[in-house]
């Protein structure tokens, strides 16, 4: 399955970002999935650098168009606006999305209720463990 990876970058540590965003899309690959994340797309790399914010956005919301599913990584209770209107483009597009929150972040959204799957991780290991459950969906 095709699958665009939603996270929050702004106010957040880039390199352990980066870090978490590659398990994230390491572990779906070795599942048979074909994960997508604009982290590691050396198209947003260039619009960053011009700070071309429309331009990233306009870049994702093509890519979730492209995708069969979104799996969303949320890691504190802190809203990321780029993220909440990532999945809000994937759910108006009716695409499945799979919630993966970070315990110290439940209860702080109704993203739970909104979502096709949740999933509720502590540790990199936990994150790595509860995304391969999403093989058999």
């Amino acid at each position: 399955m095709k699958l665009f990876c939603a996270y929050a970058y702004t106010g957040e540590d880039a390199d352990i970002v980066t870090e978490r965003m590659k398990l994230v899309v390491d572990t779906l690959n070795a599942n048979g999935h074909e994960a997508y994340c604009n982290r590691f797309d050396p198209l947003v790399n260039k619009l960053q650098e011009q700070d071309d914010i429309k331009g990233i956005f306009q870049d994702a919301f093509r890519n979730i168009e492209e995708s069969q599913a979104m799996v969303a990584i949320i890691t504190s209770p802190s809203r990321s606006i780029g993220q909440i209107m990532e999945v809000g483009i994937a759910l108006s597009q009716r695409k499945p999305v799979y919630l993966f929150e970070h315990s110290s972040a439940a209860g702080s959204s109704y993203l739970p209720k909104l979502v096709d799957k949740y999933f509720e991780w502590n540790t990199p290991d936990d994150l790595q463990n509860t995304l391969k459950q999403i093989a058999d969906i």
